[in-house]
This record gives C-alpha cells, sequence and structure tokens, in this order.
C-alpha cells in the first residue's frame, strides 16, 4: 500500500512539473553557402612497379625505376620535404595462365607540387623516368581553413535570413539561436585518375592533359531560433 501511495505521488509530481514547464517555440532552417576556390598546390600520388620470375629481378628493376624518378624529382628541383615513399611491397604471385610464380615489387610516392605551371613538364617526366602508375591527383588549397571559416559565417548568415523571411510573413519575429548543428561540410575534391604507362602518350608540341579548375567549398548549418 506505501508503495503504491509513493507512486502516485511521484505521478502527480510529474504531471505538475510537466503542465509548469513552458516550450519555448522554435523554428528551425537550415543555412547553405559554398565558395569557389582556384587551387594552388597539388598532391600526385605515384607509383613504381616491377614484375620478374625472380624476386631479385623484381627488386632491381624497381630499385632502377625508383632511382630515376627521384633523380628527375631532384632535377625538378622540389623540395625533399615534398615528396616521400608511402609504401614498398615485394609479392611473390602466382599466374594461373602460365602456371607460374612471378614476383612483383612496387613502391607508392607521394609528391606536393606548389608550382602548378610545372604541372605537365613534372607528369611527362616522372613517366619517362621510372614511373608506370598514377593512383591519384588532388588539386588543393593552402588556406582551405580560411575558407572554410568564411563559408559557415555565410551560412549562419543564410540560416538568419531564411527565418526572418519565413516569420515575417506571419507577422513574427525570431530571438535568440537555441540550437546550432552542423554537417559534414565539403572542402576540397578529388580529381582522381589511374593509368598504366602504356596508356599515356605524349605528343611532340605543347599539349594540356587536365583541368585544374576549382576547388568547391561548402557549408550547411541547421539552426534553431526561438519563435517569437
Amino acid at each position: 500500500m506505501k508503495n503504491i501511495i509513493l507512486l502516485t505521488v511521484f505521478l502527480i509530481s510529474t504531471l505538475v512539473f510537466a503542465q509548469d514547464k513552458h516550450e519555448i517555440p522554435t523554428i528551425n532552417v537550415l543555412g547553405e553557402s559554398t565558395i569557389k576556390v582556384i587551387p594552388d598546390y597539388v598532391v600526385i600520388k605515384v607509383r613504381v612497379e616491377e614484375t620478374a620470375n625472380t624476386a631479385e629481378l623484381a627488386k632491381k628493376k624497381h630499385d632502377i625505376g625508383v632511382d630515376g624518378v627521384l633523380k628527375f624529382l631532384k632535377k625538378m628541383k622540389l623540395d625533399s620535404k615534398d615528396y616521400s615513399t608511402q609504401y614498398m611491397n615485394l609479392n611473390k604471385v602466382y599466374d594461373y595462365n602460365t602456371k607460374v610464380y612471378n614476383y612483383t615489387a612496387n613502391q607508392s610516392i607521394n609528391i606536393v607540387l606548389k608550382d602548378l605551371t610545372k604541372y605537365e613538364k613534372l607528369i611527362q617526366g616522372l613517366l619517362e623516368n621510372g614511373i608506370n602508375r598514377i593512383d591519384g591527383i588532388q588539386f588543393a588549397s593552402t588556406e582551405i581553413e580560411k575558407h572554410q571559416t568564411v563559408v559557415r559565417k555565410l551560412a549562419i548568415l543564410n540560416a538568419k535570413t531564411k527565418a526572418l523571411e519565413y516569420v515575417a510573413e506571419l507577422g513574427q519575429t525570431i530571438g535568440k539561436a537555441i540550437l546550432i548543428s552542423e554537417f559534414q561540410n565539403n572542402s576540397s575534391p578529388m580529381y582522381n585518375t589511374k593509368m598504366a604507362f602504356d596508356d599515356v602518350a605524349f605528343s611532340s608540341g605543347n599539349i594540356e592533359t587536365i583541368a585544374i579548375g576549382e576547388i568547391v567549398v561548402s557549408s550547411k548549418i541547421n539552426v534553431s531560433f526561438e519563435l517569437k
């Protein structure tokens, strides 16, 4: 009996509290903003990959290719901090067609090119001096964080503008922001390409092989304003 009385008192207290609590009316809007930025550097992921019927020969061919690439990068006067080995592998692979084992040695190298005017020359030189795979190309900006700050502020202003437009039609206004939540924002799109050495052909004249384009930096922010 005592437990029943205590439970009844608890339920009554909870009901009174719920009735006394004043729920703040809100308006929820999505603020959006996008700006376009010219990239000022590019990250190129390349690979030297060689296959032979012995591990020693595969490694030797691989080493010759890597040596040629590193010498070319020095010739291009790239800072040694702007290129680095990401991984090295030596694998034994069974060929089901020939019924024999081959060995594949490969090394992945990341290259940061800060002078985009040298892009065409760098790519051609890499392929001529040992690289036989291009695994990815990413154009980026050194000031991406600054641009992300700008789009966030613009997205907040966009949310406020939307909210004011909506409530104006109702003869109301908005108060302070009650809740702000940010969606995952886009900053630097990838320009990826994969190619084998045999797929690349160069002419004797000046050619353009890729469009640098622009980086789209965007922000989406949900804001809940007090509705008055």
